[in-house]
């Protein structure tokens, strides 16, 4: 029987990590795949920043769809997307910068990139979730007859 998470659960699985693989599609229709630093607030807001001239933010402006994974190896897998937002206030982006700096600090053995944006222009974002599921990724036996997503649903649909 395949193991259903709880809203609450999935937000603190995300919370404890800052890393995620990000879908996104240049202007050519071609797809983008990339990895990305992450902050995650309690409403299940994401936040990233990239460098402005990045592939990334080219892709972004041409549109505004993300999908995205954060999984850890024997434990779960989330997978959502959304519509990306760019943050225009200077102050607030400064902010997220910090808070996605502090989220990476708890990686082992890795060197934020994020921490290098500053005093470059950079692009801050932030990325409401229309669509999420989660995995257990700790059985070693993921074949089931029906889907072992958790499909979660954030907002009311009414």
């Amino acid at each position: 029987m395949p193991k259903t998470y709880s809203k609450q659960e999935i937000l603190s699985f995300l919370q404890k990590t800052s890393l995620m693989s990000v879908a996104l599609c240049q202007k050519d229709n071609k797809p983008l795949s990339t990895i990305l630093l992450f902050a995650l607030d309690d409403d299940f807001t994401l936040y990233f920043a990239t460098i402005s001239s990045s592939y990334k933010a080219k892709a972004i402006e041409n549109n505004k769809n993300i999908s995205f994974s954060v999984w850890k190896p024997e434990e779960m897998l989330v997978q959502a997307n959304g519509v990306v937002d760019q943050i225009t206030d200077q102050k607030a982006a400064e902010e997220v910068v910090d808070k996605i700096a502090e989220a990476a600090a708890s990686l082992d053995d890795f060197w934020p990139p994020v921490l290098q944006i500053k005093g470059h222009d950079y692009s801050v974002s932030k990325v409401k979730i229309n669509w999420l599921h989660a995995l257990d990724l700790s059985s070693k036996n993921l074949v089931e007859k029906t889907s072992l997503f958790t499909e979660v649903e954030l907002y009311d649909k009414t």
